[in-house]
Protein backbone atom coordinates (compact mmCIF):
# COMPACT_ATOMS: atom_id res chain seq x y z
CA UNK A 1 0.00 0.00 0.00
CA UNK A 2 1.86 3.30 -1.47
CA UNK A 3 1.11 6.19 1.49
CA UNK A 4 -0.42 9.45 0.25
CA UNK A 5 1.84 12.54 0.19
CA UNK A 6 -0.61 14.28 2.86
CA UNK A 7 -0.88 11.03 5.16
CA UNK A 8 2.22 11.59 7.87
CA UNK A 9 4.82 8.57 8.30
CA UNK A 10 4.09 6.00 10.78
CA UNK A 11 6.39 6.04 13.64
CA UNK A 12 7.84 2.42 12.99
CA UNK A 13 8.75 4.07 9.40
CA UNK A 14 10.38 7.16 11.55
CA UNK A 15 12.04 5.03 14.45
CA UNK A 16 13.56 3.01 10.47
CA UNK A 17 14.53 6.35 9.16
CA UNK A 18 16.08 7.79 12.37
CA UNK A 19 18.16 4.37 12.70
CA UNK A 20 19.21 4.73 9.13
CA UNK A 21 20.28 7.87 9.82
CA UNK A 22 22.15 7.27 12.77
CA UNK A 23 23.93 4.62 11.49
CA UNK A 24 24.95 6.78 8.67
CA UNK A 25 26.57 9.54 11.38
CA UNK A 26 28.74 6.88 12.83
CA UNK A 27 30.18 6.12 9.76
CA UNK A 28 30.57 9.40 8.79
CA UNK A 29 32.18 10.22 12.20
CA UNK A 30 34.38 7.01 11.28
CA UNK A 31 35.36 8.52 8.32
CA UNK A 32 36.43 11.59 9.43
CA UNK A 33 38.39 10.28 12.55
CA UNK A 34 40.28 8.08 9.63
CA UNK A 35 40.88 11.77 7.87
CA UNK A 36 42.17 13.28 10.56
CA UNK A 37 44.81 10.91 11.41
CA UNK A 38 46.48 11.14 8.55
CA UNK A 39 47.02 14.68 10.39
CA UNK A 40 49.12 13.34 13.21
CA UNK A 41 52.54 13.82 13.09
CA UNK A 42 54.95 11.11 13.07
CA UNK A 43 57.03 12.22 16.07
CA UNK A 44 60.84 12.21 16.50
CA UNK A 45 62.73 8.97 16.72
CA UNK A 46 61.89 5.63 16.47
CA UNK A 47 58.75 4.39 18.45
CA UNK A 48 57.36 1.05 18.23
CA UNK A 49 53.86 2.00 18.36
CA UNK A 50 53.41 5.80 16.20
CA UNK A 51 50.83 8.46 17.77
CA UNK A 52 48.66 7.26 14.81
CA UNK A 53 47.74 3.49 15.70
CA UNK A 54 45.48 3.62 18.77
CA UNK A 55 43.26 6.81 16.63
CA UNK A 56 43.19 4.40 13.59
CA UNK A 57 42.02 1.49 15.65
CA UNK A 58 39.75 3.27 16.94
CA UNK A 59 38.05 5.10 13.48
CA UNK A 60 38.26 1.90 11.89
CA UNK A 61 36.49 0.49 14.89
CA UNK A 62 33.86 2.97 15.02
CA UNK A 63 33.20 2.90 10.85
CA UNK A 64 33.13 -0.72 11.28
CA UNK A 65 30.20 -0.66 13.88
CA UNK A 66 28.56 2.01 12.11
CA UNK A 67 29.17 -0.52 9.03
CA UNK A 68 27.66 -3.39 10.59
CA UNK A 69 24.62 -1.07 12.13
CA UNK A 70 23.34 0.31 9.10
CA UNK A 71 23.12 -3.64 7.65
CA UNK A 72 21.48 -4.36 11.09
CA UNK A 73 18.58 -1.77 10.00
CA UNK A 74 18.54 -2.02 6.42
CA UNK A 75 19.75 -5.60 5.20
CA UNK A 76 16.91 -7.42 7.82
CA UNK A 77 15.17 -4.52 10.09
CA UNK A 78 15.09 -5.96 13.70
CA UNK A 79 11.78 -5.55 14.46
CA UNK A 80 12.00 -5.37 18.36
CA UNK A 81 14.83 -2.74 17.98
CA UNK A 82 12.03 -0.74 15.79
CA UNK A 83 9.56 -0.76 18.36
CA UNK A 84 11.95 -0.16 20.76
CA UNK A 85 12.99 3.16 19.40
CA UNK A 86 9.35 3.96 18.48
CA UNK A 87 8.42 3.53 22.69
CA UNK A 88 11.31 6.00 23.33
CA UNK A 89 10.60 8.07 21.02
CA UNK A 90 7.04 8.46 22.09
CA UNK A 91 8.49 9.41 25.68
CA UNK A 92 11.00 11.90 24.57
CA UNK A 93 10.90 15.46 25.78
CA UNK A 94 12.16 17.25 22.43
CA UNK A 95 12.40 20.93 24.18
CA UNK A 96 14.35 19.36 27.04
CA UNK A 97 17.10 18.18 24.40
CA UNK A 98 17.02 21.47 22.25
CA UNK A 99 17.46 23.51 25.17
CA UNK A 100 20.59 21.97 26.37
CA UNK A 101 22.29 21.63 23.06
CA UNK A 102 21.40 25.17 22.38
CA UNK A 103 23.15 25.60 25.67
CA UNK A 104 26.14 23.39 25.06
CA UNK A 105 26.60 25.57 22.24
CA UNK A 106 26.57 28.85 23.81
CA UNK A 107 29.03 27.23 26.52
CA UNK A 108 31.30 26.48 24.09
CA UNK A 109 31.15 29.86 22.38
CA UNK A 110 31.53 31.63 26.07
CA UNK A 111 34.42 29.47 27.07
CA UNK A 112 37.25 31.40 25.52
CA UNK A 113 36.18 35.23 26.38
CA UNK A 114 34.66 34.49 29.70
CA UNK A 115 36.92 31.43 30.62
CA UNK A 116 35.80 28.13 31.76
CA UNK A 117 35.43 28.65 35.83
CA UNK A 118 32.75 31.50 34.70
CA UNK A 119 31.48 29.73 31.59
CA UNK A 120 30.61 26.68 34.30
CA UNK A 121 29.14 28.47 36.46
CA UNK A 122 26.64 30.58 34.11
CA UNK A 123 26.17 26.89 32.44
CA UNK A 124 25.30 24.63 35.71
CA UNK A 125 22.30 26.39 36.70
CA UNK A 126 21.39 27.34 33.20
CA UNK A 127 21.04 23.80 32.66
CA UNK A 128 19.47 22.55 36.24
CA UNK A 129 16.97 25.12 35.38
CA UNK A 130 16.04 23.16 32.09
CA UNK A 131 16.42 19.53 33.61
CA UNK A 132 13.36 21.61 36.09
CA UNK A 133 15.75 22.24 39.04
CA UNK A 134 14.23 25.18 41.02
CA UNK A 135 17.10 26.44 43.39
CA UNK A 136 18.96 28.86 41.89
CA UNK A 137 20.93 30.27 44.22
CA UNK A 138 22.14 26.66 45.35
CA UNK A 139 22.54 26.06 41.49
CA UNK A 140 24.39 29.15 40.73
CA UNK A 141 26.86 28.38 44.11
CA UNK A 142 27.53 25.18 42.69
CA UNK A 143 28.49 25.81 39.24
CA UNK A 144 31.00 28.64 40.22
CA UNK A 145 32.49 25.78 42.43
CA UNK A 146 32.53 23.20 40.15
CA UNK A 147 33.81 25.38 37.92
CA UNK A 148 36.59 26.97 40.10
CA UNK A 149 37.53 23.47 41.46
CA UNK A 150 37.98 21.92 38.04
CA UNK A 151 39.89 24.64 36.60
CA UNK A 152 42.87 24.89 39.63
CA UNK A 153 42.81 21.32 39.20
CA UNK A 154 43.75 20.75 36.10
CA UNK A 155 45.58 23.80 35.68
CA UNK A 156 47.81 23.67 38.76
CA UNK A 157 47.71 20.17 39.56
CA UNK A 158 47.90 18.62 35.93
CA UNK A 159 49.59 21.10 33.92
CA UNK A 160 46.87 21.21 31.70
CA UNK A 161 45.61 24.71 30.42
CA UNK A 162 42.13 25.73 30.44
CA UNK A 163 40.95 29.16 29.58
CA UNK A 164 41.36 31.57 32.58
CA UNK A 165 39.43 34.67 30.33
CA UNK A 166 38.09 37.14 32.66
CA UNK A 167 39.94 35.69 35.72
CA UNK A 168 42.69 35.39 33.77
CA UNK A 169 44.82 38.31 36.40
CA UNK A 170 42.93 36.30 39.52
CA UNK A 171 43.07 32.93 38.64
Amino acid sequence: MKQNAAQPASPAALALFGLRLTALVVIFLGGVILTQVAQIGSGAGFIVVGPRVFPTIVGVGILLLGVLFFLRVTAKPDQDLISEVTAEEAATDWTTILLTSLSLVVYASLLKPLGYALATGLFFPVVSRIFGSQRLRRDVFIGITLGLVIYLSFTRILGVRLPAGLLAGIL
